[in-house]
């Protein structure tokens, strides 16, 4: 197989061109959600990105992709889609720090418009009013609360540090930074009040 340099981006796509015109075992949408949930990601992400952003060089990468796809064949042969995606969580490298909990905490806060919980867990920002405007109904605010709960939280970036890192969720469509200020961590949410202000929520 020719893959020019052989890099990952190279490798991983053409093995993903590949599966999308011929029918393997990795074809379709099951070896992403495997991936994803054996690397506590959140299932909106294809495979190739999550195993980049897991391994430290390309090298790592090219071994860990080989390894993860092996992987999963051999589950194919003796288990059911079901199975295979519990043996994921079952075996999923999940460690959530402080980092993590606070911004679950800041996410259910938000849900429900908490202002008095979302100021004291994001850094300042002038437009912080916008995060507790518009805060969804009591019964509604519970069942998403509940789901977001439920959702897998990703570091994918740490400075060397400590004092930053950046995670993902399924719930956003960008990586949420998280900032350690006085020994507290806070949540920079920039991002998340310009997409509220693009979507004309002030």
């Amino acid at each position: 197989m020719y893959c020019l340099e052989s890099t990952f981006n190279e490798i991983s796509a053409f093995i993903n061109g590949y599966s999308f015109v011929k029918k393997t075992p990795i074809s379709g949408t099951d070896f992403h959600r495997f991936v994803c949930l054996k690397n506590s990601f959140p299932t909106n992400y294809i495979w190739s990105y999550v195993i980049k952003t897991c391994a430290k060089n390309d090298e790592e990468a090219v071994s860990l992709m080989k390894n993860t796809i092996l992987e999963f064949c051999e589950l194919k042969n003796r288990m059911n889609e079901d199975e295979i995606m519990q043996f994921a969580i079952d075996n999923a490298k999940t460690k959530e720090g402080e980092p993590e909990k606070v911004f679950r905490k800041f996410d259910n806060a938000l849900l429900k418009g908490d202002k008095k919980v979302i100021q004291s867990l994001i850094v300042d920002n002038e437009k912080a009013d916008l995060l507790w405007i518009g805060n969804y109904p009591k019964c509604v605010a519970e069942q998403l609360s509940d789901l977001s709960d439920g959702q897998s939280i990703k570091r994918i970036y740490e400075s060397e540090n400590g004092q930053n890192i950046k995670i993902l969720t399924s719930g956003w469509p960008f990586p949420i930074e998280m900032i350690l200020e006085n020994g507290e961590w806070k949540v920079n949410a920039d991002k998340i009040i310009e997409l509220r202000t693009e979507n004309n929520c002030a």
